[in-house]
């Protein structure tokens, strides 16, 4: 019991020396306090790095909801929509270094009576000792769903090839969409002129007077109608009424099938070859249904005047319209049908130009669907001011001269239905 007690003494005054002495009582405090302020340090930037990667996470995933949604028209299973979403979250994850480690699902759902594409991104990432603190590491997820609504309906989309051609103006033109969106997957150029929209946005650059400020480096929006059938073949038609009483319209590519200065041709609908040239103050009717060009170029010019109510005209491979002078041009769409809401439109093996140089150019009413080609509008007058509505869907745009060019958006104004991928039936928004 003396040596216990001895021993506790000997205790007893140890403790009472350090607590004299200040220098055991620093070593103390910074034995103890330094292993904890380094801790904290640690997680402070693991969390700091954690809510980094969260946000980055998240970020990519309201992106690659996006760069989906607009693909929802394409397929009814969306398949398009899910594989646009992949490929973009792919590609932005490979430029992301010391990425976390990632399981990505994409799911076309029903969002208030519209679809919708949902990202969910589940993530992981060590931590610190070992992944430790916290066990396992770090998981987090991120989920972003965007579907397609009529906020700003798209009515100008330049497909484009190359990017010095995609949409471009010079001289003193103007193009006014008021109501609605104008894109080009490639640049826009306004060497002259403006463009005035309720957006305006590109994948390259846009310079010039464009009006609100346009969005650069834009996703890419993919062709709206790249399903649809373009082609027939049924044999060319040789019957068309002219002037009340039938006159024979020659075939063969390169054969002559009209030239009128004056009178009222009637042209129902099928297949047409050869050209056609309609000058003096000679009238052109189209009768309702869908009219295929063949091997012919359709000259409107002079004072001569072309009407459609509920028609469609295509044009094949060597086959372009060219409406010139003081030519009246005022046609309206097809209003049931396979290609019900388009107006005009070329195959797509057709690169040439399509040219709209007249001065009174009426109505467009419809799309105008030139996937491969080139649509040139000139002159020096308005265009398609007394459309309820327009949309045209080309490789390329160019305005030249000092036309205006009106793309209205009154589609509530008209019985002409609106193709899906167009007008109020596009444009995107996150959900969540």
């Amino acid at each position: 019991m003396t040596g216990f007690a001895a021993i506790l003494r000997n205790i007893h005054r140890s403790l009472g020396a350090l607590k004299r002495d200040d220098r055991g009582i620093i070593a103390l405090k910074f034995a103890l306090v330094v292993p904890a302020v380094a801790l904290l340090a640690i997680g402070a930037i693991d969390l700091m790095a954690v809510n980094a990667t969260r946000d980055r996470l998240q970020s990519v995933a309201d992106s690659a909801a996006l760069a989906g949604a607009p693909s929802l028209s394409l397929a009814l299973d969306g398949s398009a929509a899910r594989a646009r979403a992949s490929n973009f979250f792919q590609a932005q994850m490979s430029q992301w270094q010391n990425a976390p480690s990632v399981e990505p699902t994409y799911t076309v759902i029903d969002q208030g009576g519209q679809r919708a594409i949902r990202v969910v991104v589940k993530g992981h990432r060590a931590s610190f000792f070992g992944s430790m603190l916290p066990p396992g590491g770090w998981n987090f997820i991120a989920q972003a769903t965007a579907s397609t609504a009529g906020l700003v309906p798209l009515c100008v989309l330049v497909t484009g090839g190359s990017a010095d051609k995609g949409l471009k103006l010079s001289d003193a033109p103007r193009m006014t969409a008021q109501g609605c969106m104008v894109h080009s997957n490639q640049n826009i150029e306004v060497l002259g002129g403006s463009i005035a929209a309720a957006k305006v946005q590109a994948v390259g650059s846009a310079v010039g007077v464009i009006s609100p400020k346009p969005g650069t480096g834009a996703a890419g929006v993919p062709d709206p109608f790249a399903t649809l059938n373009l082609s027939t073949n049924r044999p060319c038609d040789v019957n068309v009424a002219v002037g009340g009483l039938l006159g024979l319209q020659l075939g063969g590519s390169n054969g002559l099938g009209l030239s009128l200065l004056s009178g009222v041709t009637r042209l129902p609908p099928g297949v047409h070859c050869g050209a056609m040239l309609f000058s003096g103050t000679s009238e052109l009717i189209l009768e309702p249904g869908e009219h295929w060009f063949r091997g012919s170029v359709l000259t409107v010019g002079g004072n001569a005047k072309m009407t459609g109510r509920d028609v469609v005209m295509f044009f094949d491979t060597t086959s372009r319209f060219d409406f010139t002078g003081q030519a009246r041009i005022n046609l309206s769409g097809r209003e049931t049908g396979p290609y019900a809401g388009i107006v005009m439109g070329a195959t797509r093996d057709n690169v040439l130009n399509f040219n709209i140089n007249a001065d009174n150019v009426e109505a467009l009413l419809g799309v105008m669907y030139i996937p491969e080609a080139r649509l040139i509008i000139g002159g020096s007058a308005d265009v398609a001011r007394d459309s309820a509505w327009t949309v045209i869907v080309a490789k390329y745009l160019q305005l030249q001269g000092s036309p205006v060019l009106y793309i209205n958006a009154n589609y509530n104004n008209s019985s002409i239905p609106v193709p899906t991928g167009v007008g109020p039936n596009t444009g995107v928004h996150l959900v969540d």
